[in-house]
């Protein structure tokens, strides 16, 4: 009786183990994939505001080409949003976290006109891009949205003259 114990415990455990190894390898990628929790946290002395989910872009700026993930996509008939990444709400001294943010269209309380469909888009649209540390904000930027509003491509100028693109994907 004993010894049938021990062989069902041994048993149990190895399939712990195994289902726990598959898990563990289940959760990474070629990439490393890391958790992500959304929300509100507090940062250094400021609250940051942290996305997860399915989005992801490339930027390219200056010379050089970057990557971010873990972000979000909010489609209406209206606008489109895209967030990627997290950001503090509120002046603090520690370094910027990697962060892209894009508006598109006639998001709540704005005059411009709705973005709801696949085009080109000029008008109403807001971009920024954080990246190891430095802030690039860009005026004046281009939206090409294709595949039912899910990807698409930003242009523009950075407020130092800098050329800014970035594709996205929800």
């Amino acid at each position: 009786m004993i010894g049938r114990l021990y062989s069902v415990a041994a048993a149990l455990l190895v399939a712990t183990l195994a289902v726990a190894a598959g898990s563990a390898l289940a959760g990474e990628s070629g990439t490393h994939a890391r958790a992500c929790t959304p929300g509100l946290s507090s940062a250094g002395g400021v609250q940051k505001r942290t996305f997860c989910g399915p989005a992801k872009a490339v930027v390219k700026v200056g010379g050089a080409t970057f990557a971010l993930a873990q972000g979000e996509c909010t489609k209406t008939s209206k606008y489109l949003t895209v967030n990627i990444g997290a950001l503090y709400i509120g002046q603090t001294t520690k370094p910027k976290p990697d962060y892209l943010g894009l508006d598109v269209g006639q998001i709540p309380g704005s005059t411009s006109p709705p973005a709801g469909r696949d085009g080109t888009y000029t008008s109403g649209v807001v971009f920024s891009v954080n990246h190891g540390g430095k802030g690039y904000a860009v005026l004046a930027a281009t939206v090409k949205l294709q595949g039912n509003r899910s990807h698409g491509t930003v242009s523009g100028k950075t407020l130092t003259g800098q050329p800014l693109t970035a594709t996205f994907h929800c």
